[in-house]
This record gives C-alpha cells, structure tokens and sequence, in this order.
C-alpha cells in the first residue's frame, strides 16, 4: 500500500468513534418519519499503514409517538483510491449494494471539519428490495457535529430526490 493511499484516507480518521442523534426520512413513495440515528467509525490501529480502510456501519429506528422501533442498518469501508478519490462501500440489511465514489472537498485538521460527497457508480438489488437506480451521500463535520444526507432516484422516482438528513453528535473515540 502506497504512503499516498493513506494520505488520502487520514483526514477521515477524525470520524473514529460513535455518533448518535436523529434525523428524518421522506420520499415520494412513503410518508415522512422521523429516526434515531448511530453511526460507527472504526479503523485497525495496526493495519492502516498497510491497508487504510474505515469501516462504518449505521443503525436507525423509527421513532413514532415514544415508541422506537428498528428501521435500517447499513455497513462498508471507506478506500482510498490511487487517483485521490475515495470509495465507499455499502451494504444495506434490504439486500442492497451501493459502490460509491466520492472525494474531500474540504477537510480543516485544526477545526475538525471535512465535507465529503460520495456519488454512486453501481447498486446491486436483491429480489424484494425496492430498486434503487442512483445515490448521493453527504457527510458534513465541524468538531463534534456530523451532518448526514442522502438523496437517491428509484424505479418509481427516477429524479434524484431526497431521502435523509440527520444530524448527529460524537459520543465517544
């Protein structure tokens, strides 16, 4: 592994840890709710040097009149690739594969803040998921605050359309 790949990837190292809040949910074909939101980050301390990933993984519930129910999760690696672009993996419980493509378009080592947009380049549907034909995810950080959005067309709503916002706070490294 090249001393650039993990040049590429170690500004997203501030990610590490768990972060927890809410967001909301809305899209064409089902109404608007809202959910809680974790997010992992997690590196191998050892191995970044020789393989820099960033694994995440991302739990919601919905949250409906006090009552919190499970909705969705998702997990994937961040990769550096050699033209400085990123690429995020993601693997959804639906059955669904997204392989995204993305880069920095920010980062602020002293202030903790980056701002990354990743753009699918293909998604793999299972029998039984709902076709999902494009993505876009947004990760906004400033210090302790990570901002979250996703928009995606489908089969039904073939427009990029939005999907999710959350916002949430670093709970701990």
């Amino acid at each position: 592994m090249s001393t650039e790949l993990v040049e590429i990837i170690k500004p997203l190292t501030c990610l590490k840890g768990t972060w927890e809040g809410g967001g909301r949910a809305v899209f064409p074909t089902h109404d608007e709710f809202a959910y809680e939101d974790i997010m992992r980050f997690k590196l191998i301390e050892r191995a970044f040097d020789k393989e820099p990933l960033i694994h995440f993984e991302e739990i919601a519930w919905v949250v409906n009149k006090g009552e919190r129910a499970f909705k969705h999760w998702e997990t994937g690696y961040f990769k550096p690739e050699p033209d400085g672009s990123i690429q995020l993996y993601v693997c959804h419980n639906t059955g669904r594969i997204e392989v995204t493509y993305g880069t920095l378009k920010s980062v602020d080592s002293g202030t903790k803040s980056l701002e990354m947009v990743f753009i699918s380049e293909s998604i793999r549907n299972d029998k039984g998921t709902k076709v999902a034909l494009s993505s876009r995810r947004e990760f906004l950080l400033n210090d302790d605050t990570l901002v979250y959005r996703v928009e995606m067309s489908t089969k039904e709503v073939p427009d990029m359309t939005h999907h999710l916002s959350a916002e949430l706070v670093k709970k701990n490294s």
